[in-house]
């Protein structure tokens, strides 16, 4: 095994399933709010659950590789996302998870992590608080709502994981 393949980072690796489980979310909250019909959210709870495992797999390599804030945040993450694809999660569980993640933020600045980490801990924490809007309400803004707020998540996710994964992009 090359030494590369040794030291390889375990946050590549839960960035990129972040921004798969974050992108439907994004794709589902746009289309219903534009009243397009799809079966997006009658598949993303499966998503989620198998999304939310590999996640919590980032947090236990982040575990093995001495990474104290990714093994915990990714473990927040973990939680939240297959606790929404398990029961859809309801408006103050969602908020509860979404206020967890801005203080991981604010651990994050204290911490002196990368910008883009601290805008996906945004990111993921307005998702919470859009999904909670959109079981309590189900209302159009609130689709969108986690439309915007879940593309991001997916933007930021992705930029991160291969600017780590293939160290060429800037990390900001």
């Amino acid at each position: 095994m090359t030494e590369e393949c040794k030291t390889l980072d375990p946050t590549a690796f839960g960035l990129f399933f972040v921004a798969l489980v974050s992108l439907p979310l994004a794709l589902a909250g746009f289309f219903n709010f534009a009243g397009i019909e799809n079966e997006i959210m009658d598949h993303a709870p499966k998503l989620l659950m198998v999304g939310g495992f590999f996640i919590f797999l980032a947090s236990m390599f982040a575990y093995r590789a001495g990474a104290n804030f990714g093994f915990i945040v990714f473990g927040l993450v973990a939680l939240g996302v297959f606790y929404a694809g398990y029961d859809g999660g309801d408006l103050y569980i969602s908020v509860t998870l979404g206020l967890i993640y801005l203080i991981c933020l604010i651990w994050s600045v204290r911490a002196h992590t990368l910008k883009t980490l601290t805008c996906i801990l945004l990111t993921t924490a307005l998702v919470f608080f859009a999904n909670g809007c959109v079981v309590e309400t189900g209302a159009e803004w609130s689709w969108l709502f986690l439309g915007i707020a879940a593309i991001l998540n997916f933007a930021l996710n992705l930029y991160l994981a291969f600017a780590l994964a293939d160290e060429k992009l800037p990390c900001y």
